[in-house]
């Protein structure tokens, strides 16, 4: 079968191959220096179970389809250049085996060039066709070659090879004809394989890579920027670190992070797949022209993706959620509005006062660190320093805790559940400034790290070891971020304390009977998921539980929850912007609860109460659903 010139060929498409890997990697490793370690064991099972990509059932199962159809064959070719020697029937059970993978991968190989070819997205790439194209032509020729010598070798059915015994009853018994199709089936393979890297395919190794090195911290967590040197956020290519680089070369454009992105979906200029086809016909460009770093100008990532786009994402990671190799668009989003705003001063206009508000007062209402605790006037809420109180958790208020009526609402509920489960705790009251994270996700890191270091400052003070929050804002922005500046052994400063959020730890009261509830609620209930203690650090069962406790409650759940959950608009520093283009998140979100047919929605965010409230009313409702937070329902069940 084999030529002289056959392995001449195997090594000319192999080198083709691993010179278009080395010019893709060539690409994405044109990003910043950045220290990931890989988890073999993570993308292994990966591999092995599909579990992200079979969240969509049919594309899933192709995929599973075309992925096993081509690695068994693959490894089984491998395994037989050892000439292992086995029995007959063994050898008929694997050739059995081996067309039934053969038929899977062209019935999935199939189902992705229908839905490429019908797709009507424009970023639906048509370069995928090609390749896919050439992958139906080598599986057709490999079952012809199969049938043709079935037909010349044996009169009967060939149960071992049911695909090439059909093809054998409607192709002649030529070894001439057998002979080209196998040639042929050959030279696509090697086709096949040599053009691998220049066709959208390569994401058969961008992304298992992807995977390999993908982030394994809290979703919510944002990288750390140097402020005294390097770039302030992301103004070109080479601002991103080589993951956020290799993120771009991995995505194969499925459309799952747009059809999930609640920017997207209401009609604003933001789609985090065009964001990231963007960011890779750019670092392509760049590539191939070899533009070097010192030529002036150097294209600029604000040349691609608008201001509107960058500034309509709310943060809520629902992107990140749900790409099936693990890619972030958030952080890229991120990493550019760190730059707009420290390197360029483009703050939007409606932003302004609230920064201007955390520079001078220490809080986004602008209130003043005198009025911090006027929500406590009396309630005999302790300080933390307060003589003998030997505090078991500082109660971090927060800014809407402290000023917003509704939050104020919250916050002292949760001081009657804390008072009646016998919790010794305190707040800081005036010492106590924003977490900061509004400021760092509209990208004021200089003003993050001022407002951070003020709140170490007093939990070293205080020797603060177990922190719960209302906010889930606040709650991922001191677990995940605070510690991430550090200790400081030559001040005692210290980031090695516990953070827990409200509806958690009220939950180990209720388990631990410190707390019974006692008055029902009778309602018809369901829990909007925000998306900081959710997607972000994957808290979703102690909302439901607590609401478990809740004597009368039904629980229901929502169309979109836990990881599926609809955004309600307000996180990223949306709730301070103005939402000018396309529908309001907060009213998609309010007609999917207004459609829901319940009567109460607990959830355990400011922010998701606000949004929510505003939505509904927009609905006008003759019977509008309440929305609570799930501290505030407790506390109207307590039994005092």
């Amino acid at each position: 079968m084999f030529t002289a010139f056959d392995p001449l060929l195997i090594a000319a498409a192999f080198l083709i191959m691993l010179v278009g890997f080395q010019k893709r990697w060539s690409f994405w490793r044109m990003g910043r220096e950045e220290q990931r370690s890989g988890d073999l064991a993570g993308l292994i099972s990966y591999l092995l179970g599909h579990g992200k990509i079979l969240r969509n059932r049919y594309i899933g199962a192709a995929h599973l389809m075309l992925f096993w159809g081509l690695a068994i064959p693959l490894i089984i070719v491998v395994l037989a250049q050892f000439r292992f020697a086995m029995p007959d029937m063994v050898a008929k059970v694997l050739s059995f085996l081996l067309d039934l993978l053969g038929i899977a991968m062209l019935a999935g190989t199939l189902f992705f060039l229908v839905r490429r070819i019908r797709s009507k997205t424009p970023m639906s790439p048509d370069r995928v066709i090609f390749p896919l194209l050439i992958l139906v032509l080598i599986i057709l020729t490999g079952f012809s070659a199969a049938g043709t010598r079935i037909g010349i070798l044996h009169t009967g059915p060939s149960w071992w090879s049911p695909a090439g015994w059909l093809v054998s009853l409607v192709l002649p018994r030529s070894p001439l004809m057998m002979q080209i199709l196998i040639r042929v089936h050959f030279f696509l393979v090697l086709f096949f394989m040599a053009i691998l890297p220049f066709t959208f395919m390569r994401h058969l190794a961008a992304g298992p890579l992807n995977v390999y090195y993908r982030s394994r911290g809290p979703r919510g967590k944002m990288g750390p920027v140097a402020l005294d040197r390097g770039a302030l956020g992301a103004g070109t290519l080479l601002d991103f670190s080589w993951k956020q680089l290799l993120d771009a070369e991995s995505c194969v454009s499925c459309g799952r992070c747009e059809e999930n992105c609640p920017a997207s979906i209401s009609g604003k200029p933001l789609s985090p797949r065009k964001l990231m086809g963007d960011i890779l016909t750019q670092m392509e460009d760049i590539g191939r022209l070899r533009i070097d770093s010192m030529d002036s100008p150097f294209p600029l990532l604000e040349d691609i993706i608008t201001s509107d786009e960058i500034w309509a994402c709310t943060t809520c990671m629902a992107c990140v959620e749900q790409c099936p190799v693990f890619i972030e668009p958030t952080d890229k989003i991120l990493d550019m509005r760190r730059y707009q705003v420290l390197g360029r001063g483009r703050l939007p206009t409606e932003a302004r006062p609230m920064i201007r508000d955390l520079e001078i007062y220490g809080d986004v209402n602008g209130k003043g660190l005198a009025h911090r605790r006027d929500w406590a006037l009396s309630l005999g809420v302790p300080h933390i320093s307060d003589e003998g109180l030997d505090p078991e958790i500082l109660l971090w208020v927060g800014c809407s805790g402290a000023f917003h009526p509704k939050g104020q609402e919250t916050t002292r509920a949760m001081v009657k559940i804390l008072k009646t489960g016998g919790v010794r705790f305190g707040i800081l009251g005036k010492e106590e400034r924003c977490c900061g994270d509004a400021a760092r996700r509209l990208g004021e890191e200089e003003l993050f790290l001022d407002l951070a270091a003020k709140n170490l400052a007093s939990f070293n003070k205080y020797q603060i070891k177990k922190i719960v929050t209302l906010c889930p804002h606040g709650f991922n922005i001191l677990k995940n971020e605070y510690p991430a500046l550090g200790d400081d052994p030559r001040s005692g400063s210290r980031t090695d304390f516990e953070v827990i959020h409200a509806a958690e730890f009220v939950l180990g009261l209720i388990e631990q009977k410190r707390i019974s509830l006692k008055y029902p609620v009778d309602k018809r209930m369901a829990i909007h998921d925000p998306c900081y203690l959710g997607r972000a650090n994957q808290i979703y069962e102690p909302l439901r539980e607590v609401t478990g406790y809740v004597p009368g409650a039904e629980l229901m759940e929502l169309e979109r929850n836990r990881a599926n959950a609809f955004c309600c608009g307000g996180g990223g520093g949306r709730m301070w912007l103005h939402e000018n283009i396309g529908h309001n998140i907060s009213n998609l979100r309010a007609e999917e609860i207004g459609e829901s047919g319940v009567e109460l929605v607990g959830t355990a965010c400011p922010f998701c109460l606000t949004m929510l409230e505003d939505g509904i009313a927009a609905l006008e409702m003759e019977q509008p659903p309440k929305v609570m937070d799930i501290i505030e329902i407790v506390a109207s069940s307590l039994r005092i």
